[in-house]
């Protein structure tokens, strides 16, 4: 095919897409009119609020550790509700259930036959509440449309089509995390909301026990008395620095803080580490990840899913924004701040990385040699 004949191709396709973009707005918005919530209704939960189901059909990591200040809101808020999750990813669900109030985790799998299992055994639940905890997927709203319920909840919207008992209106926040936790407020009136802000997973035991000798294993006795960084040097599309600012952020760090210890984070075990004497650990279960993550004394990473993942396990992260916007994806967490822009040089992130272990060096005195 002619580069003339593959443009024109292209433009098609595009103008097909945006045909259809078009006319499902139109169309939503008609069924809006018709029988949705284009406005907000803040009302008090049925007192007999019990059984709960999120549905959440997304696949990122990051999107679904998006959920959890709202899941800790809602059984904060209703102690004696039992919350169902429904994902798509089998690989997340120990995360979610490691959160109080979590019951059980739905897996939506691609295929037909297993998609129509999953529907009859959610019709056979009773569920008092069905919520849509994002105001943009069209799986979200027919899933929670298609679940028997006598409440629903969801953002309202000029083109939102479900019928929604409690639904909020326009957010504060651009965060999806926090978005979802400004559902809650937005729509129950009563009982009033406890809220949280914060990612969090809780690994268990077993997951501790297999992190502290994951740790041993890879780091040894060079992790004793000494600052240990952890970094994730991968990143989808445009969000990915490339590997030689790693290696350029890696000199920096050992030049700036020559007694910390490096550990990068891979994503499989044929992944290659940037530099491969540096310590480097490929872990598939993510709350082991989580329970390790937890062990390090800072983490780097571009806008990812083990980001997130080490804000939600309580490690001080510094996020690098290259193509998303911080106020949209920034890393939720204790002590977590965001780099963009001008400042993403890998001197300066090796020196606020630098200035962040000097800090927590005054406040909680652990490590030596690190240069202020």
């Amino acid at each position: 095919m002619s580069q003339k004949r593959a443009a024109q191709s292209a433009g098609f396709g595009a103008a097909g897409k945006r045909w259809r973009r078009n006319n499902r707005r139109r169309f939503n918005r008609f069924l809006a009119r018709l029988l949705g919530t284009p406005e907000a209704r803040r009302r008090p939960l049925a007192p007999d609020t019990r059984r709960i189901l999120v549905v959440r059909l997304n696949k990122r990591l990051g999107n679904i550790l998006f959920l959890t200040p709202m899941l800790r809101s809602l059984a904060a808020t209703l102690p004696e509700a039992r919350i169902d999750v429904v994902i798509q990813s089998p690989a997340q669900a120990r995360l979610l259930q490691s959160l109080p109030g979590i019951g059980r985790i739905w897996i939506q799998e691609n295929r037909v036959l297993a998609v129509l299992r999953l529907l009859r055994n959610l019709r056979a639940q009773r569920y008092d509440l069905v919520i849509d905890p994002t105001g943009n997927s069209a799986s979200n709203r027919i899933g929670v449309a298609l679940v028997r319920t006598r409440q629903r909840m969801g953002f309202a919207k000029t083109d939102q089509w479900l019928p929604l008992t409690h639904a909020s209106g326009k957010t504060k926040s651009r965060h999806q995390a926090l978005q979802a936790v400004e559902l809650l407020t937005g729509s129950i009136s009563e009982p009033p909301v406890t809220t949280f802000d914060t990612l969090a997973v809780f690994p268990d035991a077993d997951d501790q026990r297999a992190a502290d000798a994951r740790w041993q294993a890879v780091l040894g006795a060079r992790a004793h008395g000494a600052p240990v960084i952890g970094f994730f040097s991968r990143a989808t599309g445009r969000k990915a620095l490339p590997r030689h600012w790693w290696q350029a952020w890696i000199l920096e760090v050992r030049r700036t803080v020559p007694q910390a210890v490096l550990l990068e984070i891979l994503p499989s075990e044929d992944a290659a580490p940037v530099v491969p004497e540096i310590a480097h650990v490929a872990i598939k279960p993510l709350t082991e990840l989580a329970a390790l993550m937890s062990r390090l004394d800072q983490f780097v990473a571009a806008d990812s899913g083990p980001m997130h993942l080490a804000a939600a396990s309580g490690t001080p992260v510094i996020g690098l924004f290259r193509a998303t916007l911080p106020s949209d994806y920034a890393p939720l967490g204790q002590d977590c701040e965001t780099v963009d822009g001008d400042g993403l040089k890998p001197e300066h992130v090796a020196a606020r990385l630098s200035e962040r272990l000097a800090r927590r060096e005054r406040a909680h005195p652990r490590f030596s040699g690190l240069r202020s």
